[in-house]
Order: C-alpha cells, then structure tokens, then sequence
C-alpha cells in the first residue's frame, strides 16, 4: 500500500517524526536507512511503520508490500539522512518485543553473548553481528551502554540486531542470578589471567561477558570462569568487538556442535 502523492516539506507530520527519531527523541520507534536495513525489517517480521522512499526509486514502491511506503521528493530525503551517500529508502519500525531470560533457548549448545559498558554504537553492532554469524542464541545488553535500537547501531549489525533474541537494559546481577537458576554457566573475557579460549570447556548453556570502554564487568555475584586471548606480549588488549568474534568463534569451534560434526566425518 502506497501513495502516490509525494511529500515536499520538512513540516509534514511524518518527516518531523523520522527527524526526531534519528536524534533520538521518540521512544518506541527505530530509524532505519539502506534498502539492505529496511528488507532485513520486512524478512524478520518486525513491524514496519511506514517506508520513506525517494521519488527516484518510486518504481520500487510495490516490492516493499505490505508495507505503507510514501514518496518523499529526492532532495529532502537525502537532507535528512545520516549517511554521506543518501541511500533513497528509508523505514520507521517498531523494535522487537522486549524478551525474558526464559524466553531463551538453554541446551547444550547455546552460548548466550552479554555486554556491559559498551558505549560505542559501532562496537555493539559489530558484536551482535559477529553473535549471529557464529551461532550464539541471543544477546543481553546492560544498562548504561548503547542503544541497540539506533540507526548507527543497527546499521554496525547489518539486521543482525533484528533477528537476534535481544535482552536491553538489564541489570547484570539480577541476570546472572536468574541465567544461574536456569542451569546457565557463566564465562567472562578477561584481558589477563584466564585460560585460553582454545583449552575452555564450553559445553552445557554458557553466558559469554564482556565489557567495553569501561575496561571492567559490573559484581555479577556468581560463580563464573575467565578466558583470555593469547596476544603478543606489546599487545595489551584487543577492541571488544574484535574480542568478542574472537571467543564466540572459539565457543562455536570448541563446543559440543564441533565435536558432533568431528565424530559425524569420522564416521
């Protein structure tokens, strides 16, 4: 469902609302840009609002069906978009509904990636992407960080943050005691003094923690193991997306699901 006729003016109702979405002063609603973005929107079934195309890519407006899609003139479109080369689609989307620690699936091979202190919207992406590329169940984000459901975050995920089970905003104690209760074994990134990565038992649901800028996890108040990357020694520590693509890809490698595919070939 679209209109055909298009939007002029930075007065209209809906272009005020996608502006004070982007600087971040309506709640409940997600901007999104890029044709990648708003497709992996429609894919994950999350609710789409309503569609911003330009008027050069009025002929596409039928493939975002079902989707309301309004016209907006080319110029004032890339006016208000956020990126140096104005992609010409945009969407507003409501974000996936807030999930419980119970809603997440806990067998033996989930590894439950969790973030503290990680203020960098490019950073949290990048690890949400990286959680979905390796096979992780979800993604607990704690209070105080970055927005999962900003443009800039968003766009770092490529989608991933649209289809992984998200818990945002949380208190990381009362999680970790909840996770623990639920048969949860918790693994923390340490810069130092934990066991390789490599030589770490991963079996059984496992809660991978990591902290960002702040360089230290809240008390979480539970019994927990390290791991540490091995790095050259003129190498103090790794970024925390880097680091967390790093281990989530060990987990995958070193886990139960590796050793099911070994024994498979072998057989």
């Amino acid at each position: 469902m679209h209109s055909t006729e298009a939007i002029h003016s930075r007065e209209n109702p809906l272009i005020k609302r996608w502006a004070a979405t982007l600087a971040g002063r309506e709640s409940g609603v997600v901007a999104l840009e890029g044709e990648r973005l708003v497709r992996d929107a429609l894919a994950a079934r999350v609710e789409v609002e309503c569609v911003l195309l330009s008027t050069a890519r009025a002929h596409e407006a039928a493939s975002y069906a079902p989707a309301m899609v309004r016209l907006v003139d080319e110029a004032l479109l890339a006016k208000l978009s956020e990126l140096d080369a104005p992609p010409g689609v945009a969407a507003l989307v409501r974000p996936p509904a807030a999930l419980r620690v119970q809603d997440l699936r806990a067998d033996a091979h989930s590894l439950l990636v969790c973030v503290a202190g990680v203020s960098d919207p490019g950073n949290l992406g990048a690890i949400a992407r990286s959680a979905e590329a390796f096979g992780a169940c979800g993604l607990v984000i704690a209070k105080g960080g970055a927005s999962p459901w900003r443009s800039k975050t968003l766009r770092g995920s490529m989608g991933s943050l649209l289809r992984l089970p998200v818990l945002d905003r949380v208190e990381p104690g009362a999680v970790a005691a909840e996770l623990t209760r639920l048969g949860w074994r918790h693994t923390l990134a340490a810069t130092r003094g934990g066991v390789d990565p490599r030589d770490h038992d991963w079996r059984g649901p496992t809660a991978l923690w990591l902290t960002g800028e702040t360089g230290a996890l809240p008390d979480l108040g539970v019994a927990h193991t390290s791991v540490t990357i091995p790095l050259d020694a003129r190498v103090e520590s790794l970024n925390v997306a880097v680091a967390a693509a790093v281990l989530v890809f060990a987990a995958r490698r070193t886990g139960p699901s590796s050793v099911k595919q070994e024994s498979t070939q072998r057989g």
